[in-house]
């Protein structure tokens, strides 16, 4: 799909070009999820591997984002769950503060884990370094294939508040749109099934994304989803 991107972008077409871009950001956020919770079935080693390369596609710390993601899960829209927070903001304020809130969200994983402060930085300096080599390519050629894709990833980044936390948690999955939503969720995992099962992910969080359909189907149904539903 990244060089489905980059043949695109190169021939001129943005009409398809950003689309992918899209489509590559979203997938690499899913891999990246899943490898926070080390459901890939990989070993150790080559799960950070997959986490911080992942990472890199989207622009972001990898180990930094799981940091927050696996306080998320332990102490879910608590005082002390920073990722959660946009959950309890009004929607207009999601909108304004979500990319504030991205960046807090460094700070936030480097206090709560200060341990893992050397890959957090060091996934931090790559992606300075990739937005560097984007910002060198159009000076040297006059190529916007990569501040386009790093546009794109700002932009999924920015608004990853809204559809990544604030949708999922006000959304039941009784709710049309998320039935909906997990009707199609085999079909295309990467935006459907983490929002369509998000509760279920929470109550099974080892599950693969792309196996969460299964899930709701074969495990027994989680609590009420009391802090979900809204």
């Amino acid at each position: 799909m990244l060089l489905g991107y980059v043949a695109a972008a190169l021939a001129g077409w943005w009409w398809l070009a950003v689309p992918l871009a899209v489509v590559v950001c979203l997938a690499a956020f899913v891999q990246m999820h899943d490898a926070m919770h080390n459901s890939l079935g990989l070993s150790k080693k080559a799960n950070k591997r997959i986490l911080t390369l992942s990472g890199l596609l989207i622009l972001k710390s990898g180990h930094g984002l799981q940091v927050t993601h696996l306080r998320h899960h332990g102490r879910c829209l608590t005082e002390a769950d920073p990722e959660g927070a946009p959950v309890n903001w009004s929607f207009g304020r999601v909108l304004w503060q979500g990319p504030w809130h991205t960046l807090m969200l460094r700070r936030e994983s480097l206090r709560i884990a200060p341990g893992t402060r050397h890959i957090q930085l060091l996934e931090t300096a790559l992606t300075l370094v990739l937005l560097g080599g984007f910002v060198g390519l159009y000076w040297a050629t006059g190529s916007m294939v990569g501040l386009a894709y790093w546009g794109v990833a700002f932009g999924m980044s920015a608004t990853m508040p809204i559809w990544a936390s604030y949708v999922p948690h006000h959304v039941s999955s009784r709710n049309p749109v998320g039935r909906a939503a997990a009707a199609v969720a085999q079909a295309w995992t990467p935006i459907t099934a983490s929002f369509a099962f998000h509760h279920l992910h929470h109550h099974y969080p080892r599950v693969p994304t792309a196996l969460l359909y299964r899930a709701a189907a074969a495990l027994p149904p989680p609590p009420e989803e009391e802090h979900h539903d809204h």
